[in-house]
C-alpha cells in the first residue's frame, strides 16, 4: 500500500524533522552515497513571496542527513528559463547554507547533459543528477497559471538544460513532464505547503495552508497537492499521463496517511479573479512559464488601463505567424510585439501602455 505522511503546523523546519523521523527514509541507505537535494529556485524570489523553497526546510533535511552520518551531501537547481541560477541561490538564502555547512550549490545551466530515453521520447538530463545516488525533492505546493498545480512531478525540470524547458512547453509540458519522472526520479519528497501561493508559480500572494506532505510516490503527493488547492487530480494532464505509465499512483483513497501533529483549519486558498482576467485576455499557443507568467503579471498590474477587448498573443506556436499584438521573441513578425526572450514585467507594461497610447 501506498503511503503518505502529512505534517500540519507553521513551523516548515520542524515538520520536516518530524516527518523524516517518522519515515526514517535513509535507513538502508549506503553512508558513502551522494545525495543530492533539488529545491523549487525557480526565481530569485525569497520564499516569503510564495514562490520558492524555504531555505529552513532544506537546512532540516541537511542536518538530518549529517546527524546519521551521510557527508556527501549537496544542492542541485536551476532557475527557469533564461534565468540565473546563481542569483536564485543567492537572494534565496542558499548562499548561508552553504558556508554554514560546506556545502556545494550545483547550477545544472552549467553541467554536461546526457541523452534518456523513454517511449520514444528523447530528453537530456543534467549528468550530474543522473550519477547522483539519491535524489531528495523538495517542491512547494503551489498553483501554475498553465499546470494549475506544480508540485513534486513538475519539479523535476530543474533537472533539464533551458534547451529542454523550451522544448517540453512547445510539446504542451504534460508527456514530457511525465516523460522526464521515467527517467530520473526521486528518493524522496517533502513538498511544503506551509507557506507558498495558490494560483502563481512565481509568488506574490501565500496562503499559510500549515501542511507538509511526503512521500516516495511523486504521483501520489501530486494528487494530494491537487486536493488541496481545489483540483482534481484528473484535472492535471502531466500526473494523469504519469500514473498511466507507471510513475506511480494517485489513488488517495486507497494510499496509507500517517499524520502527524494536530490538524488545524487550513486556509482556503484564495482564487484570483484577476489572474482568471488576465489569462482570458492570453492567446496562448506553447509559451514557455516565464514569459507567460511575467504577462499574466503585467496584466493584472495594469487591468483597470486595458480595453476592455485587449487581447495578446504569446507562445512558440506564433513564430513566423502574424498578428496585431504580441509578447516576446516568437511574435516578432506580429505588427507589435514586446521585445525580449523572456520580457520582463516592466517590459511589457511599457510596451503595452505605449500601444494602448497609440490605438
Amino acid at each position: 500500500m501506498n503511503k503518505l505522511y502529512i505534517a500540519h503546523g507553521k513551523d516548515a523546519a520542524k515538520l520536516t524533522r518530524q516527518l523524516l523521523e517518522a519515515m526514517q527514509p535513509c535507513a538502508n541507505w549506503d553512508k558513502n552515497a551522494s545525495i543530492g537535494i533539488k529545491p523549487n529556485l525557480v526565481v530569485a524570489k525569497g520564499w516569503k513571496s510564495g514562490a520558492t523553497t524555504n531555505p529552513a526546510v532544506c537546512e532540516a533535511v541537511i542536518k538530518y542527513l549529517r546527524a546519521n552520518g551521510f557527508a556527501n551531501v549537496f544542492v542541485i537547481e536551476s532557475a527557469w528559463l533564461a534565468a540565473d541560477t546563481v542569483r536564485a541561490f543567492k537572494v534565496c538564502g542558499y548562499n548561508e547554507l552553504a558556508e554554514k555547512y560546506g556545502l556545494e550549490l550545483f547550477d545544472v545551466k552549467k553541467d554536461d547533459n546526457v541523452s534518456c530515453e523513454y517511449g520514444g521520447m528523447k530528453i537530456d538530463v543534467s549528468k550530474r543528477a543522473l550519477e547522483t545516488d539519491y535524489i531528495i525533492n523538495l517542491p512547494l505546493i503551489k498553483g501554475h497559471c498553465q499546470t494549475s498545480v506544480t508540485c513534486a512531478l513538475k519539479n523535476m525540470k530543474g533537472l533539464i538544460p533551458d534547451s529542454e524547458k523550451r522544448r517540453f512547453h512547445a510539446e504542451g509540458l504534460s508527456k514530457p513532464i511525465a516523460y522526464l519522472n521515467k527517467m530520473i526520479y526521486p528518493a524522496l519528497t517533502i513538498a511544503d505547503g506551509t507557506w507558498a501561493d495558490p494560483s502563481f508559480e512565481e509568488g506574490g500572494n501565500p496562503v499559510a495552508m500549515d501542511t507538509m506532505v511526503a512521500g516516495t510516490d511523486s504521483v501520489l503527493i501530486d494528487a494530494y497537492a491537487a486536493k488541496m488547492l481545489g483540483v482534481a487530480p484528473h484535472q492535471i494532464g502531466y500526473l494523469r499521463i504519469a500514473e498511466e505509465i507507471g510513475v506511480g499512483s494517485s489513488d488517495l483513497e486507497g494510499a496509507e496517511m500517517v499524520e502527524i501533529g494536530d490538524r488545524e483549519k487550513m486556509a482556503k486558498p484564495k482564487k484570483s479573479g484577476a489572474k482568471k482576467r488576465a489569462k482570458a485576455r492570453i492567446k496562448e499557443k506553447n509559451a514557455c512559464s516565464n514569459c507567460y507568467a511575467n504577462l499574466v503579471r503585467a496584466l493584472i498590474e495594469m487591468e483597470d488601463e486595458l480595453p476592455d477587448d485587449f487581447k495578446i498573443s504569446i507562445g512558440q506556436g506564433f513564430k513566423n505567424k502574424k498578428g496585431k499584438i504580441g509578447c516576446g521573441k516568437c511574435t516578432q513578425d506580429f505588427k507589435q510585439y514586446v521585445k525580449g526572450c523572456p520580457p520582463d514585467v516592466g517590459d511589457i507594461k511599457k510596451k503595452l501602455r505605449k500601444v494602448i497610447a497609440q490605438s
